[in-house]
């Protein structure tokens, strides 16, 4: 038999800008709509087995309940109290805005004050000496003229003092 001849592969490397819109769907769209115009980081609750969720959620991961609807939801934050946090020193494209994440940065898991709900977001703070769990955090909020309506109108949680 004839031996194939090896096609050779060019490669190009580039880098894509691929936008694109994603529907938050009528219960998120809901949570980011109150946070833009008020400022307000709400949670729903599943009313089977009481769980919270930030953000809210319209049915219970757990048992596939309806969750309550928008006139039960409550206040949560802006203050809350840090679980844990990670640190990252590598820094990555943000899809949301093509740009490079400034390093270092951490993310800390809050427990927001109002219900048992958990929110994973950027801290002020990266000195590790200075991060502990269990401090207290509350929520930097941007102001209203440059709200957008998604997670990053929170700016991060920056360290507070009670």
């Amino acid at each position: 038999m004839k031996a194939k001849t090896q096609e050779e592969l060019i490669y190009l490397n580039m880098t894509m800008k691929v936008p694109y819109k994603w529907r938050t769907g009528e219960t998120m769209g809901e949570f980011f709509r109150e946070l833009k115009e008020n400022g307000i980081i709400y949670a729903n609750q599943c009313p089977t087995c009481g769980r919270h969720f930030c953000l809210p959620k319209s049915v219970c991961t757990r048992d596939h309940t309806k969750c309550t609807e928008r006139s039960k939801w409550i206040p949560v934050g802006p203050k809350g109290t840090l679980v844990t946090y990670f640190m990252a020193e590598q820094s990555f494209l943000l899809p949301t805005t093509g740009e490079m994440l400034k390093i270092p940065f951490a993310v800390g898991i809050v427990l927001l004050d109002g219900a048992a709900v958990i929110l994973q977001h950027q801290l002020e703070e990266t000195d590790t000496e200075k991060i502990k769990p269990f401090m207290r955090v509350e929520a930097v909020i941007k102001p209203k003229e440059e709200r957008k309506g998604n997670i990053y109108d929170i700016v991060h949680f920056k360290t507070i003092h009670e």
